[in-house]
């Protein structure tokens, strides 16, 4: 049996390039760059890097990110009025929440209120529910990068 070399830096790339052109075909159909709104609650210092390079990597292809950075001792009222006014907003087409969140506030409550057509993540119970169901759905991004990957 020979090894298989599994390379996420060329896919890294394939994605990216796929991304760009998905974003460019969103602009032309919608007249506007598609929308992801990145939701950081505290200052854990990896969920800082992670979520200022998802934002990062939005702007890079073209989409319109905006990461919203909100202090470790925001309230559940006002994190749930985040999340809502984010839900109606037209212009957001994908919310992540970054977890974990501050103890305070219910994780469930939280990723329950985003809208399941914006949850990014997967985590939604409909979009949990239609993963596993097999039915189409939106797919959290890092095991579907780790079937991504086997299937090199």
């Amino acid at each position: 049996m020979t090894a298989t070399l599994l390379d996420g830096k060329k896919l890294a790339e394939t994605v990216r390039a796929e991304a760009r052109a998905q974003v460019e075909t969103f602009v032309r159909e919608h007249g506007r760059a598609p929308g992801l709104e990145v939701v950081l609650v505290g200052e854990d210092p990896a969920s800082q890097v992670y979520t200022r390079n998802k934002e990062k990597a939005s702007n890079e292809i073209g989409m319109r990110g905006k990461l919203h950075v909100l202090p470790a001792d925001t309230s559940e009222e006002d994190l749930l009025a985040l999340i809502t006014r984010l839900n109606a907003d037209e212009e957001v087409d994908g919310i992540l929440v970054q977890l974990p969140l501050p103890k305070h506030v219910r994780e469930q409550k939280i990723l329950d209120t985003v809208h399941p057509a914006k949850d990014v993540d997967g985590f939604h119970p409909v979009n949990a529910g239609l993963l596993a169901s097999g039915r189409p759905g939106l797919v959290p991004c890092t095991p579907l990068g780790c079937m991504r990957l086997l299937d090199l």
